[in-house]
Parts: structure tokens; sequence; C-alpha cells
């Protein structure tokens, strides 16, 4: 299984769009790995996940084939995850042409669904089903899409609980990615026991940095302690990846300042584009 990161910031992106802060400063002067984009992942080449506003630069900058993307697996409807604009412009008719494959499947939680139709108002197209179709999440139930196996998990993350993380296998290795989330509910973590699941790779919000962390995010404090419960768990072994991901400018770290922070506690740091082995 190929993974890579395309985009690994917070909302706001780093530097933030508006912003003149130290942080966003210190980023822009090093240049490289310490620019970041919202947050999105590619699983080989046919798995999306999330669809943020800067999916289409995504595309550029990795020479990606989007008309081959089968499966779009979404989080959450906030919109540094969810803007789905430029997915109507996968109509055949004068958009996309000699598309590889002709229908996408768009997945997420009932807001993902919900907020896509909206925007039907603003884009009305009956051949819409055509080219995308449309599938709601259920929290534990596993969907299968072509050798993937996918089931959402409940993320500890917005009000009304309509966000999902995700674990995702193809049979021979297994994802848990967990954006955006803080402290793991226990229904989530019953389910991963229960189910006896061990991850090769897990990647871990760690949105809030090196500040003490709360709410529905984690920060590296509360990465820590989610780890040690995985571990615990069994779902983390010996030989797991784990990366910490997601990350917001008001963190102060950044990407050069956090990898050895991070590798003292067993931590690979995400960068956009960046591939992971496992």
């Amino acid at each position: 299984m190929d993974f890579r990161y395309l985009g690994t910031a917070a909302a706001e992106g780093w530097p933030a769009v508006f912003c003149r802060c130290e942080h966003c400063n210190r980023a822009r002067a090093a240049g490289g790995r310490n620019i970041r984009t919202r947050s999105q992942a590619i699983i080989n080449d046919d798995l999306l996940i999330d669809f943020p506003p800067d999916a289409n630069m995504h595309m550029l900058q990795n020479g990606l084939d989007y008309s081959g993307v089968k499966y779009l697996i979404v989080t959450h409807s906030h919109l540094d995850h969810f803007a789905p604009v430029d997915l109507f412009f996968r109509d055949d008719i004068c958009y996309a042409h000699n598309l590889k494959v002709p229908q996408m499947l768009l997945y997420g939680p009932p807001k993902v669904i919900d907020t896509f139709r909206r925007y039907l108002e603003f884009y009305p197209d009956e051949r819409i089903g055509k080219y995308i179709v449309t599938q709601t999440a259920e929290f534990y139930k596993p969907v299968t899409m072509g050798r993937y196996t996918v089931t959402p998990l409940r993320a500890n993350h917005m009000t009304g609980n309509d966000a999902a993380f995700y674990l995702i296998t193809d049979g021979e290795k297994t994802v848990l990615y967990m954006h955006d989330t803080g402290m793991l509910y226990d229904d989530a973590l019953d389910y991963l026991k229960s189910h006896s699941v061990h991850a090769d790779f897990v990647s871990f919000d760690c949105t809030y940095v090196l500040l003490p962390s709360g709410g529905g995010h984690l920060g590296l404090d509360t990465c820590c302690t989610v780890r040690d419960i995985l571990t615990e768990a069994g779902v983390i072994g010996e030989h797991t990846v784990k990366c910490v991901n997601h990350f917001s400018h008001n963190g102060k770290a950044i990407y050069d300042e956090l990898v050895p922070v991070a590798a003292k506690e067993g931590f690979l740091v995400s960068y956009d584009g960046m591939p992971v082995k496992f």
C-alpha cells in the first residue's frame, strides 16, 4: 500500500492565509517542508482522503491524475477538509475529458453528503449522478471499496458528533487515519479492541503541536497518551509506523523544530508530499 500526505496543515494553512505571526514568518523564511497546505492524503492512486481548498494544487504538485480516483472518503464537513466546488468540474461534457474512471464514489458522514447536495443549488446539474455517486457513512459499519475495506469510527471533534476517522485495509496493510479527533471515544477504542485491529501505520492529529491540547484535536502531549492507549490495546505494535500530522501555526514549532522533539517520542513528522513506507 502506497500512502502519501498531500497537505498537512490545519484549517488556516501554514503560513496562515492572512497571518504575520512569528511562527508563520519563520515558516516563510525557512521554506521547504515548513510550508504546509490544508490536510489531504492519497492511498495508491485511487483513494483520496478529504478534499480541501488546496486539492487542485496538490494534484499539480504531486503529479497526480485525479481522473483515476475511484473513491473519495471525507472525514467531516468542515471546509478545510471538504470544499467540494471542484467536484462539479468532473463533468465530461466540457470540463473533464477522457476520464479514467467514469464514476467516483463520494463517501462520508451525513453532513458531508448534505454539504455536497447544498452545493447543487449553486451548480445545478442533473447529470451529477453520472460522474459522482454518494454514500453516507455509518459509524462502525465496514464498506468494501474495490480492494479496500473502509470503516468509519466516531471522532471526538465537532458538535453533533458527525465526524469520522477511518480504518482502512487492503487485506495486507492497515491504516488508522485519525483526523480530526481529540481523545478517542470509548466506543471507538472498543471497536478497535473487539476486532483485534493491528495497524501498520497510524496518522495522529497533532493540531496543537507543542501547546497543551484539548477539545476536538490532539497535540503532541495527547498523541503520546493515545499512542500508549493504542499500544496497550494491541492496535499499535513494535513495527507500527507512527506519524503526527495536521498542524496549526498556533502550535509554535515549524517542521524543522518539531522533528527532533517528536522523534524522542517515536513519531515521524509529516510534510506536504511525504510518502510513508510501511
